[in-house]
């Protein structure tokens, strides 16, 4: 069952990308709780890093919008109410611009909006509260559909804002 793997890695406080199957192995035998329940490694090995998951790239849009894209592996979806987005600096955001997503009965969360294939946020930013960069810290969490959420992801981004001059 793939949620004794979710409910272990609770438990320990653990990550997946930091496991390998005789620490696994050697935990769910030296606690007890689950002698009965037959422990299934063979989805947590399948699972893709989170980086991979969920690939991030960011970008300024001209002149003043900052673009985030996410790419998202088929059988992996990004829940909506996790994205969070904090600047760093004094820079003066708007509310972030993001799609609605497609509604999910979620097994962990109930009825959810989550996307798959691909996210694409659009903050509008005040160009004259920036320096040379901008730098946002970003938070978002996803699940594969093997029935696996990882843990929330927080991830800094970094981006220059190129001048543009009048021609």
């Amino acid at each position: 069952m793939p949620w004794v793997i979710f409910t272990i890695l609770i438990l320990y406080g653990i990550s997946a990308s930091g496991l390998t199957l005789a620490q696994l192995d050697s935990r769910s035998a030296s606690s007890n709780i689950f002698d009965n329940a037959p422990l299934n490694t063979n989805a947590l090995q399948s699972l893709l890093p989170a980086e991979s998951a969920f690939s991030l790239n960011g970008y300024i849009e001209t002149p003043n919008t900052i673009v985030l894209n996410w790419q998202i592996e088929e059988g992996y979806y990004l829940y909506r109410d996790s994205l969070q987005f904090t600047p760093l600096g004094d820079e003066n955001m708007a509310s972030p611009q993001i799609p609605a997503g497609v509604s999910h009965q979620d097994e962990f969360f109930g009825d959810v909006e989550v996307y798959y294939q691909q996210l694409l946020v659009r903050i509008p930013f005040d160009p004259n509260t920036l320096e040379s960069s901008i730098t946002l810290n970003l938070n978002y969490q996803g699940c594969a559909e093997e029935r696996y959420c990882y843990p929330m992801q927080t991830q800094q981004i970094t981006l220059d804002v190129l001048e543009t001059t009048a021609q």
